[in-house]
């Protein structure tokens, strides 16, 4: 089922006509001067990025005092849900908005977001290769960019290195290691990490570090076919051995935010968690404060098998856009440039946020790499994340995405119980993204 129940192409496409035209968009010849209060809204569905901004736009008014940006910010679980809903009713839209990149494809079918988003790809120009590049992916259609990235999502595990020590188990290295010290490990009652029914969790990590793609960059269905499917297969013969060895903990739904790992976590029960780098902050910190200082960052393990996989993964994604509705995109533009197009940007929203930089540059400035992290014994995990984010994977992105998103996480927990074979699985997935995206 579409989010927000909609078939969205069908409906915007007589909207786009019905409701209104958005003006001409950083149009050419000479552009008035902005000057007094210009009020721009922003739709994001996380407090942290309301905090980062309203800095830089203050920061943006104090160099500009002839002109001042009146930012007004909207919190909501679900802002391209929202944005949509609020775009066929005819209501009052946004000036930028947060697109978390799950959410993306919404905007993709039959192109209508070419009618509702500016593309930036020209504004970004020489500097897209400035970026880890597999983060300009999430909010590609058509070879056009449009959105910017809010955070590197790489993927590292995080582990509990007294744990390892008291059983005598060495941190894996490789996939094939991580299993043998699972296995060690599970022998004690300790189970190496977490295993989870999420579409971008564990499975899809994997998946995509050993150079799977769900979809090619053309938003075809590739899930099912050649090297993607053994890369599948190979990713869940590995799980299905970790968890009949009780490696791994399941822990499924919503209950993977709530207290069950961090409770695992400060039992002594789980001594580690594959995750992407906003997990640190957003979650981990937060739930087990009391474990300061007990924690460490390893590289994600490699896999042996094949030439062509990657060093770390990813998991998730907020790129901020410019709406055409929007009276004001060049100053909107002005205000995500600021943010992240720049290196003290870059380095700033690290400051303030903690999540990890997108730009080359600032991934490798001291700022980043030569913090010590109290939370992590004083660690320098900024080094880990440096070194692995040149071999960052895309994730290509198609509107058939929300029901391959759907299937995974209805079919995980038949597949982690046993009903379903890797292949089962696979088959199933990918029957039902055709058949809901009618491909």
């Amino acid at each position: 089922m579409k989010p927000c129940g909609l078939r969205f192409s069908t409906i915007v496409i007589v909207a786009i006509a019905a409701i209104w035209m958005a003006p001409a968009l950083f149009a050419g010849g000479d552009r008035e001067e902005v000057s007094g209060d210009v009020t721009i809204t922003m739709w994001t569905h996380d407090a942290l990025y309301s905090q980062y901004f309203r800095k830089r736009v203050e920061a943006l008014n104090a160099r500009n005092p002839d002109r001042r940006i009146v930012f007004e910010i909207e919190e909501m679980p679900e802002p391209i849900n929202s944005f949509v809903s609020a775009y066929v009713a005819g209501e009052e839209l946004p000036d930028m908005i947060g697109a978390i990149e799950g959410k993306f494809p919404l905007l993709m079918e039959d192109g209508v977001i070419e009618d509702l988003i500016v593309d930036l790809t020209d504004l970004i120009g020489e500097r897209y290769s400035d970026f880890v590049e597999g983060r300009w992916a999430l909010y590609t259609h058509n070879e056009a960019i449009y959105g910017v990235e809010s955070a590197l999502s790489a993927v590292v595990y995080y582990y509990q290195p007294e744990l390892f020590e008291r059983y005598g188990v060495a941190i894996p290295v490789t996939w094939d290691e991580f299993v043998s010290a699972g296995r060690e490990l599970a022998e004690h009652g300790v189970s190496i990490g977490i295993m989870d029914d999420d579409s971008e969790g564990l499975f899809s990590m994997l998946f995509l570090q050993r150079g799977g793609q769900f979809f090619d960059r053309d938003a075809n269905l590739v899930f099912g076919e050649g090297e993607n499917r053994r890369h599948a297969i190979a990713v869940l013969e590995m799980l299905r051995e970790l968890i009949d060895a009780g490696a791994l903990l399941d822990v499924l739904g919503n209950e993977f935010w709530g207290p069950t790992i961090p409770n695992a976590f400060a039992s002594g029960r789980v001594a580690g968690i594959v995750a992407p780098d906003w997990y640190n902050t957003a979650v981990l910190q937060p739930g087990s404060e009391q474990m300061s200082g007990q924690w460490r960052v390893a590289p994600l393990p490699i896999w042996t098998d094949v030439t062509e996989s990657f060093s770390t993964s990813v998991w998730g994604g907020t790129g901020f856009m410019i709406t055409q509705a929007s009276e004001h995109p060049e100053i909107v533009w002005e205000i995500i440039d600021d943010g992240y197009m720049t290196l003290e940007g870059q380095l700033d929203r690290y400051a303030v946020i903690g999540f990890y930089p997108t730009m080359y540059a600032a991934l490798a400035h001291p700022e980043v790499t030569d913090q010590e992290h109290p939370f992590f014994g004083g660690q320098r995990i900024g080094e880990v994340f440096s070194a692995v984010a040149l071999d960052t994977p895309p994730l290509w992105q198609s509107p058939a995405r929300p029901f391959l998103k759907s299937s995974v996480t209805a079919n995980l927990p038949r597949f982690i119980a046993g009903e379903l074979t890797p292949e089962a699985f696979i088959d199933r997935v990918v029957a039902d993204t055709e058949s809901g995206a009618e491909l």
